[in-house]
């Protein structure tokens, strides 16, 4: 029996090594296929497609953000450079400027600000290592997450699909009761009119077999069987099961369409909206 896997889910992770602070947060949502974001810090966009391919191995389908902030502890990966020769010139220019003005000389700070070189030097294969390592274990949290939610839908679908069994039970017994009541209904008016007994049966059998819904339970069964087995096959399953709810949809329409007693019309009704809510659920399921 496999593991039912929702599409919505969050996972985090924090990776802290080698002076580099690695944060990584993906989020997942619905979505007909694969769509995989990823937002990385500028230097750092050479990752962009190792983490694409990360998410893909363990994301069928869903709409999944993965964002990553980068952080260095002190001067790791930092390139701090003093540019002297611009320190002179600069010096030298505000010294002449100082006495031409008669003014006092700036704070020397300020010239160093301005020839002060700070440039991150990001060696790709080290910071990768870490990176892959922090969304590697963000995965794994968002697994979890989809995996729980998957078990809380799987649970609430079976619960549906028992109350769709027993309706298809309860529209086979009607069915029967139908099919009498519109002979019945159909002979009595046909002998008002005095029409011979090969007529009416003629007409009762083309009745008959428009009434009949017998073949559309069959299938509604039939689907019903299809869609559990598959729901514990587990993930990836949710295009397949999407598939046979459109199919029980199809049946139960039939079945309204077909009936004309009451009480099996009213069946037909509360089928479809209860196939309706768990084709809503199963638009959840990867």
């Amino acid at each position: 029996m496999g593991t039912l896997r929702s599409m919505t889910g969050f996972g985090k992770a924090l990776v802290s090594e080698d002076g580099v602070n690695v944060k990584v947060e993906i989020k997942s949502l619905n979505h007909r296929y694969k769509d995989v974001s990823v937002r990385l810090p500028k230097n750092f966009l050479f990752a962009e497609i190792p983490v694409r391919q990360l998410v893909a191995e363990v994301v069928e389908r869903g709409k999944v953000d993965v964002y990553i902030q980068i952080e260095f502890e002190g001067l790791e990966g930092r390139d701090i450079r003093l540019n002297r020769e611009l320190i002179g010139v600069l010096w030298e220019q505000i010294k002449d400027i100082s006495s031409e003005l008669s003014v006092p000389l700036p704070n020397f700070s300020l010239v160093l600000k301005e020839a002060l070189e700070v440039r991150t030097e990001v060696d790709e294969e080290k910071y990768l290592a870490v990176i892959k390592r922090a969304v590697e274990e963000a995965l794994r949290a968002l697994v979890r997450f989809r995996e729980e939610e998957g078990e809380r839908l799987k649970l609430d679908i079976l619960r549906k699909l028992s109350r769709i069994e027993e309706l298809v039970g309860k529209a086979d017994s009607l069915a029967l009761i139908a099919v009498e009541e519109a002979k019945a209904r159909l002979m009595e008016r046909m002998a008002e009119l005095e029409i011979d007994d090969q007529r009416v049966a003629q007409e009762v059998a083309i009745l008959l077999d428009k009434l009949d819904v017998n073949e559309e339970l069959v299938r509604l069964r039939s689907h019903l069987k299809a869609f559990e087995e598959t729901l514990h096959e587990g993930s990836p399953c949710g295009r397949k099961l999407d598939f046979i709810v459109q199919e029980m949809l199809r049946e139960a329409n039939t079945l309204g369409v077909k009936s004309t007693y009451a009480k099996l019309t009213m069946i037909a009704v509360e089928l479809k909206a209860e196939i309706e809510k768990v084709r809503e659920q199963v638009q959840n399921i990867e």
